[in-house]
């Protein structure tokens, strides 16, 4: 009975529509057409190459008044237009003109063009980490201000002793008390590593963090800003796009249903292989404690349905049984999960987790993918694949730092 509710859940999509489909953190009544976005920026358009020459970027940095004067008018830019102007802006580090341009494409409501176009042009600046072609990440967005323990970040380790490779990306904690870097810090693992140790770590212990400030050194330029602005932009969603190793799975939460179509799509247009966009009665993961709806991203489109996770053979519980705390206190009830310890937690994360590996298509079903978690995670084995993973990270570390 568990695995026939599992196949419905995954595979049938019951449709509804969206509450504003195409905008993102601003919808706007009516939704009004918006003008040709290419007619006016075709000049700007590099199309064959994801970095534009220096002659072309400097093209696009003079006609950054033109761009927002159209964004006033609330006209759409087009992915290759959103893309140039924002790596034009980051490389000439204008806060008042990065300001303009983010503020403006929220007030206009972004378009997934728009937001996989600011993605590519943050990708092309990145670090890059090589990991394995089935490799998955599981991310959120945060801001749900939920306070819950991190259940992504202990669902990652719980998929990695599953056996499926883990690439990570993450950062401190920016809206709750304890983010994925501050609790794997406490959980003993080195969280700045550089592109080369990574893989290594990667290789040899099958899951690894990519601490976010170190890939991405473009975003000196827009942390500031948007500390400065206390608003929230695009930024706030490109997060879980920029993942360093570019993994080709994903199970990636959002903390509104209002930006998890937008999401999906700009997902869509950067080539993943699958990605489920998740959000459970406003927290930015899957949980016991109810239904989720779940946006299913493949090349071939954007498939939406519900998840219950008591169909799934998981107990419901209460919001509050999975509150976390500061960074000591969330690693202690993640060690508590790992070692085989039973509860609400420990049902979270083996929820994620099983859909993590059936997204990635190392299980059959998500009713699949959490049995083998929940076999797992019982057993302790996820303690061992955390200690070797603290300890491989810290001796590359050592290793590097030790070269002249």
């Amino acid at each position: 009975a568990v695995a026939g509710s599992a196949t419905r859940a995954f595979a049938a999509a019951p449709r509804r529509p969206a509450a504003h489909p195409r905008r993102g953190l601003a919808p706007r009544k009516g939704d009004a057409p918006a003008r040709n976005p290419n007619a006016r920026f075709r000049a700007l358009l590099v199309q064959s190459s994801a970095r534009p020459s220096a002659s072309a970027a400097s093209q696009v940095a003079s006609q950054v008044p033109q761009v927002l004067e159209s964004l006033c008018a609330r006209e759409d830019l087009s992915m290759s237009a959103s893309r140039d102007v924002l790596s034009a802006l980051v490389d000439e580090g204008d806060p008042a003109r990065i300001a303009a341009f983010l503020v403006l494409l929220r007030a206009k409501g972004e378009t997934a063009d728009e937001v996989a176009g600011l993605a590519t042009a943050m990708q092309a600046k990145m670090a890059k980490v090589r990991v394995d072609d089935t490799a998955v990440d599981i991310v959120g967005t945060g801001g749900d201000s939920a306070g819950t323990v991190n259940i992504s970040t202990g669902a990652c380790v719980l998929t990695a002793a599953c056996g499926l490779t883990v690439a990570k990306h993450g950062n401190r904690s920016v809206s709750s008390l304890c983010g994925s870097a501050d609790v794997l810090e406490k959980l003993g693992v080195v969280i700045d590593l550089g592109p080369e140790q990574m893989e290594a770590c990667l290789a040899q212990a099958g899951i690894g963090f990519m601490f976010a400030p170190r890939y991405h050194p473009a975003m000196k330029a827009v942390v500031p800003v948007r500390k400065a602005l206390k608003v929230r932009t695009a930024f706030n969603i490109l997060g879980p796009m920029l993942n360093p190793a570019q993994v080709p799975y994903a199970l990636v939460g959002v903390y509104s249903q209002e930006i998890q179509r937008l999401m999906a799509e700009s997902l869509a247009k950067l080539g993943y292989t699958k990605a489920l966009v998740v959000n459970s009665m406003g927290i930015d993961e899957l949980t016991p404690a109810g239904p989720a709806d779940v946006m299913e991203v493949t090349p071939r489109g954007v498939k939406q349905y519900t998840v219950s996770p008591r169909d799934l053979g998981i107990a419901a519980c209460e919001l509050s049984d999975l509150k976390g705390g500061d960074a000591n206190v969330n690693a202690q009830m993640l060690r508590d999960v790992f070692g085989g310890g039973r509860g609400p937690v420990a049902d979270a994360l083996c929820l994620n987790a099983g859909f993590a590996l059936a997204t990635a298509e190392f299980a059959a079903s998500p009713a699949e993918g959490i049995a083998m978690a929940q076999e797992v995670q019982r057993s302790g084995k996820a303690a061992g694949v955390l200690e070797k993973w603290a300890q491989t990270s810290q001796r590359l570390h050592a290793e590097a730092s030790a070269q002249p």
